[in-house]
């Protein structure tokens, strides 16, 4: 009986390292004879182009360009967006980094003031707190506008009072990235 198992798992095993072998064959790539069959010939230019007609905008490597709405999450686009932004100017302004606050203005904004009488505004303040309670969401010729009344306080006393709007584009074909943004459009405190 011990002499038939014995012959039983040598045959076992020798199978086994055949399959091995065979396995092994296949995984390290194709054979001499495999070498004379042709490959797949690739497609001509002219094929290649006719396939990507119909695409009205393409990148480099031939996919379709982006749609720059489609790059800006749901979430930025309504009024939670308008809130970040604000946040984030109020910050700036708060930790009197007055040159990231500026940067935040859209080019309206930027006409009305300039850089310098931006950072004059805020001239001996000490301890500066920014009060930008929500504010009014409106639609017009294709765009949102979010508008805050502001208040900034100094802890000498000192305040500004009066409306912050900022603007984006409503998602409107052929908007860029930047549009679709919210920027500060207007920034208009006087003392008060």
């Amino acid at each position: 009986m011990e002499f038939r198992y014995r012959t039983v798992s040598l045959a076992a095993l020798a199978l086994a390292l055949s399959a091995c072998g065979e396995a092994d064959r296949r995984t390290e790539g194709p054979g001499p004879e495999a070498l004379d069959t042709p490959a797949s010939p690739a497609p001509s230019p002219t094929a290649a182009a006719a396939a990507g007609s119909g695409r009205e905008s393409a990148g480099q490597d031939g996919a379709p360009a982006p749609d720059p709405a489609r790059l800006i999450p749901e979430s930025e686009k309504g009024e939670a967006g308008a809130r970040k932004v604000l946040q984030d100017f109020a910050r700036a302004v708060e930790f009197e980094d007055f040159d990231r606050a500026y940067a935040m203005l859209g080019d309206d904004a930027r006409e009305e003031i300039t850089r310098a009488d931006f950072t004059a505004l805020f001239e001996n303040f000490d301890g500066i707190t920014v009060l930008l309670p929500p504010g009014r969401m409106d639609g017009a010729a294709g765009s949102l506008y979010y508008e805050v009344p502001t208040t900034i306080t100094g802890e000498n006393g000192r305040k500004l009072t009066g409306t912050t709007v900022l603007r984006r584009v409503n998602d409107v074909p052929g908007a860029t990235a930047e549009q679709l943004r919210w920027r500060i459009q207007s920034f208009e405190v006087s003392p008060g």
